[in-house]
C-alpha cells in the first residue's frame, strides 16, 4: 500500500487474533475513570471493513502475490483502526491459481479513513463494509415499521397493554411474539410462563391500535386481528392448533402441501438423497430435535460461537430449513426431502457480517460439499463474497439461495449470476383466514392449482424458480413444528429437489457430471429450470416456474407420483431425452442411447 502518514508507530497485531485491543491510551483511560465515562462521546460510530485480494481468474499472476501481514503492519501504525481479526481462507497456492483468495483482514475505522485507504491502495485490494447480514424471515406487512422521518416528534405519553396467549385447552403458551401496531412503530414483547405479554404502546389511546399479531414459538397458526377490541385489562388471544388443519399431526406424519407440488414423496423410501452432502448457511440447527439428531456435523461463525453451538438456533430459522430438507423418515412429524442426505450446519446469525459468510463459504469449499444452500441476505454487493461464491461455482457446488423477503429487488447473494435465486409461492387454503399468511396473497398473480406470487417474496430477472414459501410446516426449535413464510423455505425445497437428482439421476451417477465441475452445476440447475411449471403469469416473480420432480429430463426412474387427491395431472416423461436439445451445450447433450 502506498505510504500514508503513520499516526502511531510500534503497534502490532497477532497474525490471527480474534479481537483487538482497546486503542485509548492511559491518559484517555484517567480521563474517563475521573468523570465517570465509560464510553466515547456520541457520535458516529466507527464500522467494520474487510479487506482482500481481488482475485482474477483468467489472469491469476495478474498482481503480485501479497501477504495480509504487510496491511496488518500498515494498519497497526495508524490512529484510531482496531485490526477485529484474520480469516484464512485457503493456502497462498490457492491464490495463486486464480480460484480465490488466502485470507481477509476485518478491521474497524470510520468512513473517512475508509476513503482515504481506498485511495491509497492498490488496485488488487479491495476494501469494502463488512456488511451485518440477515435472515430470511418475515414479517406481517400490517406489522412493517414506519420510517422515523414520518413519524416524528414522537409522543411521550405511553400506554400499557396486556395480552394473555392461550392454545388448546386453554392452556399458557409461552415465549410467543405479540405485536401490537397502530400507525407508526411496531411494539412487540414475548410472553411469560403465564403467557402474559405486557407492552408500552407510544402511538395513542388503547382505540389507535390498528392491528394485534401474535404467534406462538411452535405447534400453533398465528393469529392477525384489524382493528383489535382491547381493554386496558388483561386481553385473551386464543390461537388454533396446527392439527386444526392437519388432523392428527403431528402424532401421524405430514407430506407438506409443497412436497406435493413439486412431486416429492420421500415417504417410500426409494429416493433419499443419500450420498448427497449439503451445507445450510443461516442460524444453526437444533439438532434435539427428534427429527433432525442425525445431523452431526456443524460449525460456528458467530462471536463466541464454540464447538457445539452451532447446535443452537436462536432465530429457528435454520432449524426450519434444516427439516423442509433432512427431517428424518418417521412416522410422525414431517419428513425432509433428502431425509438420507448428510447435512453441514453453518450458524452465521445472529449478528453474522460478510467475514462469517466468507469463512462458512470456504469451509463448504474446504468441506467438498455437493450442495451450499444460503438462507441469509445482506443490504450491500460484496465482491469478495461475489468471489468466493465464484470459487465454489469452478469447483462444482451448486449455491441455491433465498431470493429475500423485502417484496423489492432479489437480494446479495442470491442476485449472482451462479447462484440459483429461488422466489416464494403459496396456495390458497392452505392455512386459516385470520392468520397472517393471508396478507402474503397477491390477487392479481393467484394462477392454476390456486398457487400464487407471496407479497413478501423478492422478485426480479435473477429469478430462476419459484418454489413453495408460505405456511410452510417444519421443525423448529424445542421439538416442535411451526408454519413459516420465507423465501429460505422455497430455496430449501429446491436444495432438496437438488439433493435427489444429484443422488439418483443417471447423469450425476454413471455420466460425465459424476465428478464435480462447473459443468455439473450448470446441468443441474438447467435440468431444474427445465422441469419447472410455471404457476402465473409473471416470470419476475416465479422464474421458470415450479420445479416439479417427475419432470426432469431423462429422470423417468425418479418419478414419485402424487396421490390422485392432490388434484395434480401426472406428467408422463421419456425414457430419454428423444434427441438433441436446442441451444444446450454438448456436454450437456444426452447419449445417442439414452440414460438408460
Amino acid at each position: 500500500m502506498a505510504q500514508e502518514k503513520e499516526e502511531r508507530s510500534g503497534r502490532t497485531t497477532s497474525a490471527h487474533s480474534t479481537s483487538a485491543q482497546s486503542r485509548s491510551g492511559p491518559r484517555e483511560a484517567a480521563g474517563a475513570a475521573e468523570s465517570g465515562l465509560t464510553a466515547a462521546a456520541a457520535g458516529r460510530r466507527p464500522e467494520r471493513y474487510v479487506i482482500g485480494i481481488r482475485a482474477l481468474p483468467a489472469q491469476p499472476f495478474a498482481y503480485p502475490q501479497q501477504s495480509m501481514d504487510e496491511v496488518v503492519e500498515y494498519l497497526g501504525r495508524m490512529e484510531d483502526v482496531e485490526v477485529v481479526k484474520r480469516i484464512r481462507l485457503g493456502s497462498a497456492q490457492s491464490f495463486t491459481t486464480g480460484l480465490g483468495f488466502h485470507e481477509v483482514v476485518v478491521a474497524r475505522f470510520d468512513e473517512a479513513r475508509a476513503q482515504r485507504l481506498r485511495a491509497a491502495a492498490p488496485p488488487h485490494l479491495i476494501i469494502e463494509p463488512d456488511w451485518l447480514l440477515a435472515d430470511a424471515d418475515c414479517l406481517p406487512v400490517a406489522t412493517r415499521a414506519t420510517p422515523i422521518a414520518t413519524l416524528l416528534p414522537l409522543r411521550s405519553v405511553a400506554t400499557d397493554i396486556s395480552v394473555r396467549v392461550v392454545g388448546e385447552r386453554d392452556q399458557p403458551l409461552a415465549r410467543a411474539i405479540v405485536v401490537i401496531e397502530g400507525g407508526g412503530f411496531p411494539a412487540q414483547a414475548l410472553t411469560d410462563d403465564s403467557g402474559t405479554a405486557r407492552i408500552t404502546f407510544f402511538g395513542g389511546p388503547i382505540e389507535a391500535i390498528q392491528t394485534l399479531f401474535v404467534r406462538a414459538a411452535a405447534n400453533h397458526w398465528d393469529r392477525l386481528l384489524s382493528a383489535p377490541r382491547l381493554s386496558s385489562g388483561t386481553n385473551t388471544v386464543r390461537l388454533r392448533s396446527l392439527s386444526e388443519l392437519h388432523p392428527n399431526f403431528p402424532s401421524t406424519r405430514l407430506l407438506g402441501w409443497g412436497q406435493r407440488l413439486m412431486g416429492l414423496n420421500p415417504t417410500g423410501g426409494r429416493f433419499t438423497g443419500s450420498g448427497v452432502r449439503i451445507g445450510v448457511i443461516d442460524s444453526g440447527c437444533d439438532i434435539s430435535h427428534p427429527l433432525l439428531r442425525r445431523i452431526s456435523h456443524g460449525k460456528d461463525f458467530t462471536s463466541g460461537g464454540t464447538d457445539t453451538s452451532w447446535s443452537q438456533d436462536l432465530l429457528s430459522n435454520g432449524t426450519h430449513s434444516a427439516g423442509i430438507i433432512n427431517a428424518a423418515s418417521a412416522d410422525q412429524g414431517i419428513v425432509g426431502c433428502a431425509p438420507e442426505a448428510e447435512l453441514h450446519v453453518f450458524k452465521v446469525l445472529p449478528h453474522g457480517r460478510i467475514s462469517d459468510l466468507l469463512a462458512a463459504l470456504h469451509e463448504c469449499i474446504e468441506r467438498e460439499l455437493d450442495l451450499i444452500h444460503i438462507s441469509v441476505v445482506s443490504d450491500s454487493f460484496s465482491e469478495l463474497v461475489a468471489q468466493k461464491l465464484r470459487e465454489a461455482r469452478l469447483k462444482g457446488i451448486a449455491c441455491i439461495a433465498a431470493a429475500g423477503n423485502t417484496a423489492g429487488p432479489v437480494a446479495f447473494p442470491a442476485m449472482l449470476p451462479g447462484v440459483m435465486a429461488v422466489a416464494a409461492v403459496g396456495r390458497l387454503r392452505e392455512f386459516p383466514s385470520d392468520s397472517s399468511h393471508v396478507l402474503n396473497v397477491l390477487p392479481h398473480l393467484i394462477g392454476s392449482d390456486d398457487i400464487f406470487a407471496a407479497g413478501f417474496s423478492a422478485a426480479g430477472p435473477q429469478v430462476a424458480v419459484s418454489a413453495p414459501g408460505v405456511a410452510v410446516v417444519s421443525t423448529v426449535p424445542g421439538g416442535g413444528y411451526a408454519a413459516a413464510d420465507r423465501t429460505s423455505a422455497a430455496a430449501a425445497h429446491v436444495t432438496g429437489l437438488a439433493a435427489l437428482v444429484l443422488a439418483h439421476h443417471p447423469a450425476f451417477q454413471d455420466g460425465l457430471l459424476r465428478a464435480r465441475s462447473e459443468q455439473r452445476v450448470h446441468a443441474l440447475f438447467e435440468l431444474i429450470r427445465a422441469s419447472a411449471v410455471p404457476r402465473f403469469a409473471d416470470p419476475q416473480h416465479g422464474g421458470a416456474g415450479v420445479p416439479y420432480l417427475p419432470r426432469i429430463p431423462g429422470s423417468h426412474g425418479l418419478v414419485m407420483g402424487l396421490a390422485a387427491a392432490d388434484g395434480v395431472e401426472r406428467i408422463a416423461m421419456p425414457q430419454y431425452w428423444p434427441g438433441p436439445i436446442q441451444g444446450w451445450p454438448a456436454w450437456l447433450q444426452p447419449p445417442a442411447s439414452g440414460f438408460f
